[in-house]
């Protein structure tokens, strides 16, 4: 079985544009969560991207890519960048290219049912720019990928999804080489009145005040929504040693399971199923794992069972430290698998593991080897995994392990 490489990354988030900004960030115990005014939710909190992602854009382009697609394309050409790979080089001619989104093109929809609701009429290009592939479409057609184009729908396991079925693409031999990852912007009207509709959004105060994301937290009461994309280069072993790309560290196992039970609330055997899963592809035990990204969302339920999972498929060992990385990055739903890949890959390059933030009380049901609200350093470099748990019953886990030196 052929190991897969991770040679690029690339990323457009709230916490920063580059790996080194992003891991600054997120090991310094920073949080892009802040309120903001919306036209039908009132005020809300929510991490956004600062930089402008249409601004590198063509005419075309523009008239084609929702908000969603330019932080795909921005951060697919940055991953490229990373691992030595131009737009259009040949290598790229038979390369995958596996993306996951939750929302969709969230305001070119809101946009042209606006416009439908004001005049009868659709904008010419609605279509074009509310096709839920559409994210894949424009950076194949920008960056000349040619190989297999998937675009992967599983909530907030999207991306984990899109990322793990690459990784199964390469280790049997349909492709050495795959662009992957995830990208969100759900702050359309449509889409964000309907989170505000589920009462499941953090609070904000009539002053604007916010206790943001707590993931685990005795008081937490709320997701917080981000946006971003990030994505990632894999390739076989064998082919990144023949072109001396850099290698970033491994991903070494993914696994995926369904609840079959409910929608909303999550159920402890499918995701102890996920990541049982992930770990025996990976071929690594529970042991071998030094640290857990959780899906950890700061909802009531969703954190509770998350918390009796770990500690059942940790049970024999020592326990992993953990943390969700929601409160600094906010949750970016379909492309969160993506986001915190990156912050896994962050964990093996600096060897510290990043904060849970508005931790002030843990939950006595969330009994979990915490990292609290300052990076904690690794005793020794070990391989990490990353939980992704969606609504609609979807899981998805990967295991990352460090690159050899």
């Amino acid at each position: 079985m052929r190991k897969v490489a991770i040679t690029g990354i690339g990323l457009s988030t709230p916490l920063g544009a580059s790996m080194q900004s992003f891991a600054s960030a997120l090991l310094g115990a920073e949080s892009a969560v802040h309120p903001f005014e919306t036209r039908y939710s009132g005020m809300v909190a929510g991490a956004r991207v600062a930089e402008d992602p249409a601004a590198p854009c063509s005419r075309h382009e523009l008239a084609l890519a929702d908000r969603l697609s330019q932080l795909a394309m921005l951060a697919a050409g940055r991953a490229l960048d990373d691992a030595g790979l131009a737009g259009g080089s040949p290598l790229l001619a038979g390369a995958g290219l596996f993306v996951g989104n939750g929302s969709g093109p969230s305001h070119s929809v809101a946009e042209a049912y606006a416009a439908l609701a004001e005049s009868g009429r659709m904008p010419a290009l609605a279509l074009l720019r509310c096709m839920h592939n559409a994210p894949a479409s424009h950076v194949s057609i920008r960056y000349g990928i040619r190989g297999p184009s998937h675009a992967y729908a599983a909530a907030c396991a999207s991306a984990s999804v899109a990322i793990g079925e690459a990784l199964r693409s390469i280790r049997h031999g349909y492709t050495d080489i795959a662009l992957v990852g995830g990208s969100e912007s759900p702050f359309g009207d449509g889409v964000l009145k309907a989170w505000d509709g589920l009462r499941v959004l953090a609070p904000v105060d009539r002053d604007g005040n916010t206790p943001g994301c707590r993931p685990f937290a005795r008081q937490r009461n709320g997701i917080v929504l981000g946006e971003g994309a990030a994505f990632f280069v894999l390739e076989a072993h064998e082919h990144a040693l023949a072109r001396k790309a850099h290698v970033h560290g491994y991903l070494a196992g993914y696994g995926a399971s369904s609840d079959a039970r409910h929608f909303t609330e999550p159920d402890t055997a499918g995701q102890v199923a996920a990541m049982r899963a992930a770990l025996q592809d990976s071929g690594l035990a529970p042991k071998d794992i030094g640290y857990v990204n959780a899906h950890g969302t700061g909802t009531k339920t969703g954190d509770a069972v998350e918390a009796r999972s770990i500690t059942q498929v940790f049970s024999e060992c020592e326990q992993p430290l953990v943390s969700s990385t929601k409160a600094a990055h906010g949750h970016l739903l379909g492309a969160s698998g993506a986001i915190e890949l990156a912050a896994c890959m962050a964990v093996l390059e600096h060897g510290l593991v990043p904060p849970g933030l508005n931790l002030d009380e843990p939950d006595p049901e969330c009994d979990l080897n915490h990292v609290g609200g300052r990076a904690k350093r690794l005793d020794k470099p070990c391989a990490v995994l990353s939980n992704s748990f969606a609504f609609g019953g979807s899981n998805a886990c990967l295991v990352v392990s460090p690159a050899e030196h």
